[in-house]
């Protein structure tokens, strides 16, 4: 039976051999989803949108977002952060 990741393999890259995701991205493109399984809603993030939050990141990498990563200091919160 397979094991669920823990909640700190998932907001750090995963696996041990994998690397860490970075600290934040930049969407290069929009990228959206609807939320079928457990009926969440619908998820948008626009092009050039920063974002910060690990789980977040973790999510839009999984989902194969385009994305850069950034080199930030202070950002503001994106809308789905808050």
């Amino acid at each position: 039976m397979a094991r669920r990741p823990s909640s700190r393999a998932a907001t750090t890259g995963g696996s041990g051999d994998a690397p860490p995701f970075p600290s934040s991205i930049r969407l290069t493109a929009p990228h959206g989803f609807i939320e079928t399984v457990h009926n969440k809603g619908v998820f948008h993030w626009e092009a050039g949108e920063v974002v910060t939050n690990p789980a977040t990141i973790a999510l839009l990498i999984e989902r194969k977002a385009n994305w850069e990563p950034v080199e930030c200091l202070e950002v503001p919160a994106s809308p789905q952060d808050r």
